[in-house]
């Protein structure tokens, strides 16, 4: 099956800043877009450097005839530069992707390894190089940064000088879901731009406009906090069961005592980020419903204990900020869900 393509134009959450970005508000040689993880911030990257690329650009954005426009869109613009880390290779826009392969494979190593999560100091020096000389179509350069947060110590201090004395008509774009992980000398060169998420019920409307789904699927997905570029991608895949059998052995909905080896073997199927991210969401879910005076929903569940889940909030939040780190994944993995398993079955 063909997939979905999905443009910014095309998230209805993302209307109003996508519009106040586009109409010319934002003038900054950096800008800095955060917001929830998936809703499309990538695609709003885009869509601002095409902009800035465009050659007959309006408020309205690029015009999408101009040489410019058809060669981000062929992703043949040598003045479009695009850092992001090698995980993001499997999931992104096609444009995006193309554009950013040559800072991707550095051709460093031939040797075959799994692909980093970070941002490498090789990839930001090449950038900074290319950003140092001049424009070959004769008009602006634009930098995007994805997943700006993976940027290591030494990648963000390679791409300093550039970002601080830009050479020429230079822009950057840095996208991130966590402008907290930015060193303060790249966040404080920055123009913020926040993006709001949808609610639940926009995000259901949205994916039941573009799938056939039930209404028990949904609500599945929409209980395990992945954003809805991530649900819409599951849905293509027709990749429910993983997210389905992780629920419902949290909730109790087996009957099984939660064990340590039986939740990390379902989080495997799911893949370390993603599995942390459901795990944390209905964790969080135990906490609000707590505070709002709502009996759990995990009912006998993993997570039925406000102070249980409290904690395990914690750890997880602990444990996601380490995905990509050199720590080992399935280590990290199996020694946070046994300690969850554990700290469940205690009274």
């Amino acid at each position: 099956m063909e997939p979905l393509l999905i443009e910014s134009a095309d998230l209805p959450w993302l209307t109003a800043g996508r519009a106040k970005l586009l109409q010319g508000g934002h003038k900054h040689h950096c800008l800095l877009i955060t917001g929830p993880p998936a809703i499309g911030k990538d695609l709003l990257a885009l869509d601002m450097a095409n902009h800035l690329l465009c050659e007959n650009s309006a408020e309205g954005g690029a015009c999408g005839s101009c040489q410019a426009c058809h060669l981000v869109s062929s992703s043949m613009h040598p003045d479009l530069h695009i850092l992001m880390p090698e995980t993001y290779a499997e999931h992104d826009d096609p444009t995006l992707l193309n554009h950013a392969q040559r800072y991707l494979d550095t051709g460093q190593s031939s040797q075959k390894r799994k692909p980093s999560g970070q941002i490498s100091v090789d990839s930001a020096r090449l950038l900074a190089e290319a950003l140092l000389g001049t424009s070959r179509t004769g008009g602006p350069k634009v930098a995007l940064v994805l997943a700006a947060d993976t940027l290591n110590r030494n990648a963000a201090n390679a791409m300093l000088k550039v970002l601080e004395e830009p050479v020429g008509m230079t822009h950057f774009i840095l996208v991130t879901s966590y402008p907290y992980r930015l060193p303060s000398t790249i966040h404080s060169r920055c123009v913020r731009v926040e993006c709001q998420g949808p609610s639940r019920e926009d995000t259901a409307a949205w994916l039941s406009a573009r799938h056939a789904v039930g209404n028990k699927q949904l609500s599945a997905l929409l209980m395990s906090g992945l954003g809805p570029i991530d649900l819409d991608e599951t849905l293509q895949n027709e990749d429910l069961k993983p997210i389905n059998a992780l629920i419902a052995y949290c909730m109790g909905d087996d009957n099984e005592i939660p064990q340590g080896l039986g939740l990390a073997a379902r989080c495997a199927n799911i893949g370390l980020e993603r599995a942390l991210t459901i795990l944390q969401s209905m964790a969080l879910a135990t906490v609000r419903e707590s505070v709002r005076g709502q009996p759990p929903s995990a009912g006998r569940g993993l997570f039925r204990d406000v102070q249980f889940s409290l904690r395990a909030f914690r750890k997880l939040g602990l444990a996601r900020e380490r995905v990509g780190s050199a720590v080992d994944g399935q280590l990290a993995l199996e020694d946070i869900c046994a300690w969850m398993c554990g700290a469940h079955s205690q009274p």
